[in-house]
Formats: structure tokens, C-alpha cells, sequence
């Protein structure tokens, strides 16, 4: 993939530049616009999102620090190309932090919220004819309630700093569902499970609950990618 092409978004000038450029070549790894091994540069990259070289730069030191970009030569980078090892690693960090941020969301998130948490449960199991991407959005919908819930931004950066599986991906495993339709119902008591332990109040439950959704989610997923 050529990284002459203007398929980032252009900046905002009232923001910082540099988080910005930060956010969207972040983002572009995780959900797979830049592929694991793709070299970039800071002049490509700059042309992308429509910027000076000097943001991206600065954006492309936080990727390195993270372990998302390394240093090919004086003015190339990759994308690093993950071992399954430290993949897997990534990921299961991933799920412990997710149910923590469960965890705090159990004595935050409102009554509305879990009934509209309820209803995306009802949706996914009533409504037979969803294709792949609708499913995707109501699972991630309901995750977003609990999210919203916990309001805690330090520990979403956390978070998300180590989604290094893009969307692409995770729409194969969502796929991978239709040839194993138990998983896919396995899937949904996990959400009924997470939704009973949230109203029950009880954070230890809830975490418990949200960690085993999380690490069967991860096993998913790397199944796919094996």
C-alpha cells in the first residue's frame, strides 16, 4: 500500500496538529489501512493528512515510543509487524484493562443505559436477517454504554493504545461465527451475563464476567488470524 495516497483525513487547524496526526495514523494501524511491515514516510504521511512534515513527525516519535512504528533508515519507518506471541500478550493486557474500565463503570452507569444495553441484546438475537457489519455495530454500541459509564479517559487511552487488531480483522472473526453458530450464541450470553452482572451492582461480578467475554474475544480472534 502506497503511502502517497490522500486517504487520511485532512487536520482541523484549531487543534493540535500533532495528537491529531498522532490519533489518525494510530488509528489507521489499528484498523488495518496500514498494513503489519508497511513502510511509511514523514513526507507521505504529511501529504496524506494534508499537514507539514513537522506534526507528523512528532506523531511518528509517540507511535515509535509505543512499538507501533520503527525506524527503517533516516527517513522511513514500518509498521511493526507484531510476533503471535506478543500479539497475544497485547491483546489479553487489552481484556484485563476493558474489564476494569466494567469495573468502574458498576456503580456509574445509569438504569436508561443498561436498558438500552438491553435492547441492543434483544436486537442481535431477534433480528435474523443482520449482516455482519450491523452486528459489529451493536456489539460495539453496547460496549460504548459501558465505556461512556466509566468516564475514564486515562484508562481508555490505555486501552485503546493496545488495539492493535483492526476492524478487518475483527469483522473476519464476527464472519467466522456463521460456520459456528454456538460460538455466536455463546457471544450473546456473554452479553446477558455482563448486562445481569452491571445491574446487580456488584463490580467483582462484573469484572469476572466482562474478563471471560473479553479472553474468549481475544481466543476468537486470534483463532481467525491462525
Amino acid at each position: 500500500m502506497s503511502s502517497e495516497r490522500s486517504d487520511l483525513p485532512p487536520l482541523f487547524r484549531g487543534q493540535s496538529l500533532a495528537e491529531q496526526a498522532y490519533q489518525a495514523i494510530r488509528e489507521g494501524i489499528a484498523t488495518g489501512l496500514f498494513g503489519s511491515g508497511e513502510r511509511v514516510t514523514e513526507r507521505g504521511l504529511a501529504a496524506r493528512l494534508q499537514v507539514s512534515p513537522t506534526p507528523v513527525r512528532e506523531a511518528l516519535r509517540r507511535l515509535e515510543q509505543e512499538g507501533l512504528i520503527e525506524r527503517v533508515s533516516a527517513r522511513q519507518l514500518r509498521v511493526v509487524d507484531h510476533s503471535a506471541e506478543t500479539l497475544r500478550e497485547l491483546m489479553l493486557t487489552g481484556a484485563a484493562l476493558r474489564a476494569m474500565e466494567a469495573r468502574f463503570a458498576t456503580h456509574k452507569i445509569t438504569d436508561a443505559a443498561l436498558d438500552r444495553m438491553e435492547r441492543l441484546i434483544d436486537t442481535l438475537v431477534n433480528e435474523r436477517d443482520l449482516d455482519n457489519s450491523e452486528r459489529m455495530r451493536l456489539a460495539r454500541e453496547f460496549d460504548a454504554e459501558i465505556e461512556r459509564a466509566a468516564n475514564n479517559p486515562t484508562l481508555r487511552s490505555m486501552i485503546v493504545s493496545l488495539s492493535v487488531v483492526g476492524q478487518e480483522r475483527r469483522a473476519r472473526s464476527v464472519e467466522s461465527t456463521a460456520t459456528h453458530p454456538e460460538v455466536g450464541r455463546q457471544r450473546i450470553r456473554d452479553h446477558h451475563d455482563i448486562l445481569a452482572a452491571l445491574r446487580s451492582r456488584d463490580p467483582d461480578l462484573v469484572e469476572r464476567v466482562f474478563h471471560q467475554h473479553a479472553i474468549a474475544g481475544v481466543d476468537l480472534l486470534l483463532d481467525d488470524l491462525d
